[in-house]
């Protein structure tokens, strides 16, 4: 990851006067240097309330150096974009808690173990917060993974049951307090508290039945208090509440996982627009997670990272690609002879971008927006699967520039960029294309030349019908992208 620094020389008197006003949010420390492959290290021990904590910090004199950079096996877990870490935070942290963290399979059973150990040391019912971002899997893949393993001692609450409501948000909005559904004031905490509390004393409440589709509770319905209590929601760790939890958790996953995995949910869920889908996420679920839910994090007993898995769930978009292209430079009037329609020509320019949290050619993913005239077109795609040709798991959808613009600003980096004049043809009802590349990566630009690419949205043969008609041997195929290339 990668941030700006702007600093400014003060003068004594501006220094004595300023002082005062960081009363309560100053912060100690020792700075280090350390000369590593032509930069500098900064190592800051810190002192005081933040005792224990050490960072280290690379300044680079552009984008292209901090890209090039091969830190050292000794630096761990990067925390660039890690809000928690960010000085203005350090400085009004009481003390440093370390938190323990897993994958998700280990976490389960850590968080199993706290369960029952809290269990066994108290007479009445006992309460699990488990908390999370959007798509974390905080709801699938942690509390219904907990609840079946405890069985019928356990009990499932869901925070979405505490929303107030399209009504309440509608009045709050007349009286000129704008909300969204992802802040912790769209849910009824007061009254959640309340019912923790009641059934830990081990008395029934009458629960809310929240409508999803009509964004209203709808009525109530009376629950009966359990042995373990497990309380799932973005603000369960949330400060309001977060007192009733007997054992805290805190589901975790990077950004690019959120996104894909919201994405992939809600298309199939909810059957929404996905453009739509991701403006929402970019310009609303983003800034809250990192204002409301990433905070919380530190009030957990335990972490467990659910990190988004391209090979397996890349496979719920339902769609695939079939590609094979070829190194040729093809004639326009061979194309015609063998019975070649010309479609026409469009030029095209690929943006490929690498998130902050993940390198996407180390786990077979790619992330493309294609500039294509006044239209964008944003194109996930999974890791390659076995066959002859390229085939992946993918999908894509029209985007706005707005949506382009907010987007780019929570995920990450260019980091290459194709540009493409595209000659389309069809042959036998399949589509291919005569491309002429030019790849432009770290401000160079290289010629990579031109190529003829042949697609199937389906079936592998229906590519080689094609390959004897236009002279292509299927030996000479390439699988590689141009983005590989």
């Amino acid at each position: 990851g990668a941030r700006e620094e702007t600093e400014i020389e003060i003068t004594e008197d501006q220094f004595e006067k300023l002082w005062p006003t960081t009363e309560n949010r100053r912060i100690e420390k020792t700075r280090y240097t350390i000369p590593y492959q032509g930069s500098t290290i900064y190592i800051d021990s810190y002192g005081g309330k933040l005792k224990g904590l050490n960072l280290a910090e690379i300044e680079f004199k552009s984008q292209e150096k901090a890209e090039r950079f091969e830190p050292p096996s000794w630096l761990k877990e990067e925390v660039t974009e890690n809000p928690s870490y960010y000085g203005r935070n350090l400085a009004q942290r009481e003390k440093i808690k370390q938190i323990p963290e897993y994958e998700l399979k280990e976490g389960i059973d850590k968080l199993l173990e706290l369960v029952k150990e809290k269990s066994s040391q108290k007479e009445g019912p006992i309460i699990v917060e488990i908390a999370g971002g959007s798509a974390s899997g905080k709801t699938s893949a942690v509390a219904a993974q907990l609840k079946e393993r405890l069985g019928d001692e356990a009990m499932i609450l869901s925070m979405d049951d505490y929303y107030r409501g399209k009504k309440f948000m509608e009045e709050e909005e007349k009286r000129g307090n704008i909300l969204n559904w992802d802040q912790p004031e769209a849910l009824n905490l007061p009254l959640l508290k309340k019912h923790l509390q009641l059934l830990k004393e081990g008395k029934p409440i009458e629960k809310p039945i929240y409508d999803m589709k009509v964004s209203e509770p709808t009525g109530t319905e009376r629950v009966e208090p359990k042995k373990i209590i497990i309380i799932e929601g973005l603000f369960a760790l949330n400060e309001q509440i977060k007192e009733e939890g007997d054992v805290k958790a805190f589901v975790d996953i990077g950004t690019h996982g959120r996104i894909v995995r919201r994405l992939l949910r809600d298309i199939e869920r909810t059957g929404q627009n996905p453009g739509d889908i991701l403006k929402y996420f970019s310009e609303i679920v983003e800034p809250m997670h990192e204002k409301y839910v990433l905070s919380t994090k530190e009030n957990a007993d335990l972490i467990i990272k659910n990190e988004y898995s391209p090979k397996i769930e890349a496979e719920r978009s339902g769609m695939h690609e079939i590609q094979v292209k070829f190194k040729k430079d093809i004639d326009e009037a061979f194309l015609r002879s063998v019975g070649a329609e010309r479609l026409g020509t469009i030029n095209q320019i690929d943006n490929y971008y690498n998130p902050k949290d993940r390198n996407l050619i180390e786990t077979d993913e790619m992330l493309r927006i294609r500039e294509e005239g006044d239209k964008r077109i944003l194109t996930y795609k999974g890791p390659k699967q076995k066959s002859e040709f390229r085939k992946r798991p993918k999908f894509e959808f029209e985007i706005d520039k707005d949506t382009q613009e907010k987007f780019l600003s929570i995920y990450g980096d260019r980091i290459k960029k194709i540009i493409k004049e595209r000659t389309l043809y069809q042959l036998e009802g399949i589509i291919f294309s005569v491309d002429k590349v030019i790849k432009e990566e770290n401000g160079a630009k290289e010629d990579l030349g031109t190529f003829i690419e042949i697609r199937s949205p389906g079936k592998e043969i229906n590519i080689e019908n094609i390959f004897s008609r236009l002279g292509l041997k299927k030996e000479e195929g390439i699988k590689k992208s141009y983005f590989e290339m």
